[in-house]
């Protein structure tokens, strides 16, 4: 296997025999420049089909975060049928990592509520709840048992295809709402970060629903109402959105844009 650049010492962009692209992981291959070929022996670990957004957040990520989120999305591809790619391990493996940082931090956001989250998603719940476990073991942590539910509205964010929009239309679109949130929330977003690429995802989801006339729909009244109380800014900016994109949908939509703005701002410190 062909190395042609290095993440860190442990990481490696990598190019396989058949001329894929390929994240490798394995003790120190790293170390060396590139180009050069690194024995199988040494990997220890491969990821197929990584978006380019992502590579950076590798780097960032202990290694024991990533084994741990690794197990987690094997068993839900085992439960729920190979409907996860090797992109959500990543995904998953930040927000787990940065649900650890508020806890060292004693920074305690809103979670969703168990309750609601268990009936909605029974299936994911299941596995969101035993992911807990396992973080809290393997990693000598106590997370919130709430952490279950960011945890399973995570896999069903990322339990679809992958989005990879060409149409200049949708990129407007999201430059569009993007440059509102800024101004909404007075915030300044990195758009080149990852936190961004997965808010950009959601918007993406969000555009094909909205062509296919293919609405998010679930018993969910409870929630939406509760964050609507919870964030009035969130919730103003979320409607604000809607009237920005003239389009109608119904409050299942609009809580999922409430919480995906809620987790950039998170990010980007716009409750300060």
């Amino acid at each position: 296997m062909r190395v042609v650049k290095n993440i860190n010492n442990n990481v490696s962009l990598c190019i396989d025999s058949q001329g894929r692209e390929v994240i490798a992981f394995g003790k120190g291959i790293g170390f060396t420049r590139p180009p050069y070929e690194v024995p199988l022996t040494m990997i220890q670990r491969t990821f197929y089909n990584v978006n380019q957004a992502y590579l950076g957040v590798i780097a960032q990520i202990p290694e024991e975060i990533i084994d741990v989120s690794t197990e987690i999305v094997d068993n839900a591809n085992q439960q729920l049928g190979d409907r996860y790619s090797a992109n959500v391990i990543l995904t998953l493996a930040d927000h787990i990592q940065f649900a650890i940082k508020r806890q060292h931090e004693q920074v305690h956001l809103k979670l969703p509520l168990l309750y609601e989250v268990k009936h909605l998603y029974p299936n994911e719940m299941k596995i969101g709840l035993a992911a807990l476990a396992l973080i809290n073991s393997r990693l000598s942590i106590q997370l919130p048992e709430e952490e279950a539910a960011s945890i399973t509205l995570h896999l069903v964010d990322y339990g679809n295809k992958e989005i990879n929009p060409s149409s200049i239309k949708e990129k407007s679109k999201l430059t569009k709402v993007t440059e509102f949130i800024e101004t909404q929330m007075n915030i300044k977003i990195d758009k080149t970060g990852f936190n961004y690429s997965r808010f950009a995802t959601h918007m993406y989801y969000l555009f094909e629903r909205i062509d296919t006339d293919k609405n998010i729909s679930s018993e969910n009244e409870k929630m939406f109402e509760l964050l609507k109380v919870q964030y009035p800014k969130t919730y103003d900016c979320a409607i604000a959105i809607k009237n920005i994109l003239n389009v109608e949908f119904n409050d299942e939509e609009l809580l999922y844009l409430i919480i995906h703005i809620n987790r950039l701002c998170s990010r980007e410190d716009c409750y300060r």
